[in-house]
């Protein structure tokens, strides 16, 4: 390959790293083997969510450097694994450089074919699991998936820019709180809170959440602070949608009773339903950020454990910032010990894992505070949920530094 062909293949491979919700870091490493994989000299790499900056000198000593802006197109986390994998082969040998680009295409166009229900289904068996990890009965299970499923078909209304995904997060949580509301209203059925927790978490911006913590915790600042406003700004969108839906129905002095469906159970049956609400609920938001389906089992399960670990640990006493602590850290380990046995990245499993332990119905019971003027409790629950996830992100870090560090081989990619 000339030097022109190689830029444009290392450019590409960036791209499709950073729009499809790759942190950085993987950008950068991934193309950074790439160029030395390819025989050039003083490769250097430099990415932002934003924007890619690639260098390299030529055959004839002179310096090449490339810039690309990057829009996020969505997050699809088999494209980020493919190239990923792309980069392996090329370091081993097994792919030959004029193939590159060929194979890189291909990466770009994974799951284009897939069919228009994929993403609504995946969020109805999602929000079907946190419905029974927050409490609800069938009722609450059957209309928080349905909630859950229209939320997916909302982007669909809008023109497809830069702000398009906002405007549908907002849209989709307006919707839920509507709809749950109405149904409880007219049917006197089901648990509002429920219900609007659990459609509103295939919404919770998991996968920049887990950028933002990855990204810091090997100390690229500018890209963690970058994924954690936009984590933030989702979150917003997500619980201000919530409460406009809550304002437009009318129902601010409306309260719901909190069923308990398994309260009775025998305790191995309550715990085995927890593992597989849970694992169901992680699964199935797996199949929203389109990740391997090796992927999707594994991470579901490992949410499943992570959850469980958290769940016992309340029923014997402990703390719950410790309870949840131990949670990440189960599921942490595990999504990375899962991504060097498939030698697939980490950041499949870790996101999918640790899905289940965001605190969703908390934030949103903040909101309803607010929304009934109840400042001091609204503030108070806005607070133990953020401690939460410090404790989400606590757990991770651990997890990553004890079981995440890379067996680097000569000339190979990253192995996480």
């Amino acid at each position: 390959m000339n030097a022109s062909a190689c830029m444009k293949a290392l450019a590409l491979a960036g791209r499709i790293i950073l729009e499809n919700g790759g942190e950085t870091y993987r950008a950068e490493d991934t193309v950074l083997r790439m160029a030395q994989a390819l025989g050039l000299a003083e490769a250097d790499v430099f990415a932002v969510p934003s924007g890619l900056f690639i260098s390299f000198t030529d055959e004839a000593g002179e310096r090449r450097a490339s810039v690309n802006r990057v829009h996020l197109q969505g997050t699809h986390l088999e494209r980020v694994d493919r190239v990923n994998q792309i980069s392996r082969h090329l370091a081993s040998g097994e792919l030959s450089p004029e193939m590159l680009i060929d194979e890189l295409k291909t990466a770009g166009r994974l799951g284009d074919q897939l069919a228009w229900w994929f993403a609504p289904v995946s969020a109805c068996l999602s929000a079907m699991g946190f419905a029974v990890m927050f409490g609800g009965g069938l009722v609450d299970i059957v209309i928080g998936g349905l909630c859950a499923a229209l939320t997916q078909l909302v982007p669909f209304l809008f023109r497809r820019d830069d702000s398009s995904g906002m405007a549908a997060t907002l849209v989709g949580g307006i919707l839920c709180a509507f709809i749950a509301l109405w149904f409880h209203a007219v049917t006197g059925l089901g648990v509002p809170d429920a219900i609007i927790a659990s459609s509103l978490m295939p919404l919770v911006p998991g996968l920049s959440m887990t950028n933002a913590m990855q990204d810091i915790l090997r100390g690229d600042m500018l890209s963690g602070v970058a994924h954690c406003a936009r984590a933030l700004m989702i979150a917003v969108m997500v619980a201000g949608g919530s409460l406009v839906g809550t304002y437009l129905f009318g129902a601010l002095g409306m309260t719901s009773p909190q069923v308990q469906l398994i309260a009775e159970w025998p305790l191995p049956w309550q715990t085995l339903l927890i593992f597989l609400s849970s694992t169901l609920a992680g699964a199935g938001f797996g199949g929203l950020l389109y990740a391997p389906r090796k992927a999707i089992l594994w991470g579901g399960l490992l949410g499943g454990a992570g959850f469980t670990a958290y769940w016992l640990l309340l029923r014997v006493g402990s703390a719950e910032t410790a309870a949840m602590f131990f949670g990440a850290l189960i599921a942490a380990v595990g999504a990375q010990v899962s991504a060097r046995r498939l030698k697939m990245i980490a950041t499949v499993f870790v996101t999918i894992a640790i899905i289940p332990l965001v605190p969703g119905l908390g934030l949103y019971r903040a909101m309803s505070a607010f929304a009934q003027s109840q400042t001091a409790l609204g503030a108070a629950t806005a607070v133990h949920a953020m401690a939460m996830v410090v404790m989400i992100a606590m757990g991770i870090g651990l997890g990553s530094m004890l079981a995440g560090t890379p067996r680097r081989r000569k000339g190979g990619a990253p192995h996480a």
